[in-house]
């Protein structure tokens, strides 16, 4: 919880402001009651109209002040908590791209998107509470007890009698409920990871017409969930009404014995009896914020545990600087064994190649032969377990991941096209790149037909993941991406795949004479695509 704190600090002119402006919006409630009393005792009773049109006068001026500080505290209030918010979710997102492979799939990615959005919903209580709500509760309770005992020492006791049973049930209540905020969010990690499952594989779920089957997975699993959370927020919403029927009986009991002591003759008066009721509401309000912000805090702290996982993370941050290193293109693999944690068996086992600049190397393998694992090992995103990996003589240990992509122009073996136009997804390859160059990649991949075939071409939008394109439509997109990049090493990643076989061999053309003298590395399970290389 500590750690939520430090992204408060730079808000904190903003926190001061909001509670200085519920601070005062709090003492002209408790104010009020006191000019009424007055009113009372000294207008009414004594027929003095100029008297309480002068008090009604101040009375208006008191609620104007707090109407424009309560107005003005909540602005604040909820600036810091958006910018808060705002500024956590930023973290968040930040390590997330930084984390390893491992950390990634330990957490998953429907449990990364609830501490994006839910997990910092929840944490930005703290933020509320800091901003208001925490000098709100001591001055209504502390300022409306003391008041009511300038006017009543016996009556004011009576009221502080039911605090203790108050603060009792609420203890009773946070222990039954501190564990289910942690079970509730583990839950809604398990209802989003079976949404994402559904969503992402309908065709495949229709194609098996098993719609009936996912749609109790996902319904069992909202109801679990459901019912967690209705079993948190019912006791929660028990400590209300409980407060305030306690509170109320203390007010029936005040206005008994007030009335008893008046008949007694011990000077107390109506506007007195009055006022302490009045006190005994705002105290109320005062303890049933407090019961609240103590059985919340588990729920946050909670929440502010799970972010934390996230940014506590190792991640894959760069131990060494970005070089300005231009690479010709060699790269060498020197008995090389890598091994996934945790795995029975290493994924490639002392591997030795040897590419040189300008040349075309077939990779070639069945699935699951460590093809890819080759891959991530040239990008960076994995160090070899034994052996050494070189580019132009350097051990890539002695460079910086982000010079070893600077060099590199990659097609993965998944295409993966984002939502936006197709101009959009093309430039990321180099943002600087006109639409002149644009349109060049795309003929370059055999992508040119089809995008010519829209009405708005390459301002053509582009669903999510790309739904609205083939497999192979996707694949070219993403080769003409990686083209527009100018790199001495090209990376194709079973990128051919989705494409016919007279498509391939007009892109392998096409490559063959846009790319000469570039390093290329076809990853690859055709024979046919891998026959065409310089070295296999």
């Amino acid at each position: 919880m500590k750690e939520m704190l430090q992204y408060l600090k730079p808000y904190w002119k903003g926190l001061l402001a909001a509670t200085v402006a519920v601070a005062v919006s709090t003492v002209c409630d408790l104010l009020l009651p006191a000019i009424m009393s007055e009113i009372l005792n000294k207008g009414v009773y004594q027929a003095d109209f100029a008297y309480i049109v002068k008090c009604c006068a101040v009375m208006a001026a008191v609620a104007l002040v707090g109407l424009g500080t309560v107005i003005l505290g909540s602005k604040i209030s909820n600036d810091v908590v958006a910018s808060f918010c705002a500024g956590l979710r930023d973290a968040v997102f930040r390590k997330v791209n930084q984390m390893s492979f491992e950390e990634f799939g330990e957490l998953g990615t429907a449990a990364l998107v609830t501490r994006c959005s839910h997990d910092v919903e929840t944490v930005s209580w703290i933020a509320a509470e800091l901003s208001g709500t925490v000098v709100m509760i001591p001055v209504l309770f502390f300022g409306g007890v003391v008041l009511s005992l300038r006017k009543d020492v016996a009556l004011s006791l009576t009221m502080l009698a039911f605090v203790p049973v108050i603060l009792a049930i609420v203890i009773l209540i946070g222990k039954k409920i501190d564990g289910i905020w942690e079970v509730s969010d583990k839950l809604i990690d398990r209802q989003n990871e079976i949404m994402r499952e559904r969503l992402r594989g309908i065709r495949v779920i229709r194609a098996f017409n098993s719609e009936k089957r996912e749609h109790a997975r996902v319904s069992e699993a909202t109801r679990t969930m459901a019912s967690s959370f209705i079993r948190g927020n019912v006791a929660m919403g028990a400590i209300s009404p409980l407060a305030t029927f306690l509170l109320n009986v203390a007010a029936v009991l005040i206005v008994y014995l007030g009335g008893w002591r008046m008949e007694t003759s011990t000077g107390l008066t109506g506007g007195d009896i009055f006022a302490i009721v009045q006190y005994v509401s705002l105290v109320s309000a005062g303890v049933v914020t407090g019961a609240f912000a103590i059985i919340s805090f588990p729920q946050a702290e909670v929440a502010a545990k799970r972010i934390g996982q996230v940014l506590h993370a190792k991640g894959m941050a760069d131990p060494i600087e970005r070089q300005d290193i231009k690479l010709s293109g060699d790269i060498d693999f020197d008995h090389v064994t890598f091994r996934y944690d945790g795995a029975a068996e290493a994924a490639l086992k002392d591997v030795t190649l040897s590419v040189k600049k300008g040349q075309r190397a077939a990779i070639i393998g069945g699935t699951g032969s460590g093809k890819s694992t080759l891959v991530q090992l040239l990008l960076g995103f994995r160090m070899p377990t034994s052996g050494e990996v070189r580019m132009d003589g350097m051990p890539t240990r002695t460079l910086s991941r982000r010079t070893m992509r600077d060099n590199i122009s990659c097609v993965l073996q998944n295409a993966t096209i984002y939502s936006g136009t197709i101009r959009d997804n093309v430039r990321m390859g180099r943002l600087e790149a006109g639409d002149v160059e644009i349109r060049e990649a795309l003929e370059i991949a055999q992508a040119g037909e089809f995008v010519n075939s829209f009405a708005d071409g390459i301002d053509h939008r582009i669903r999510q993941s790309g739904k609205n394109l083939s497999g192979g439509q996707k694949q070219r997109l993403s080769i003409a991406r990686a083209l527009l990049k100018n790199a001495p090493i090209y990376i194709f990643d079973d990128s051919f795949s989705a494409l016919d076989f007279l498509t391939e061999a007009k892109l392998r053309a096409t490559l063959n004479q846009n790319l000469a003298g570039k390093t290329q590395l076809i990853i690859t399970q055709r024979v046919t695509s891998a026959m065409h290389c310089d070295v296999i």
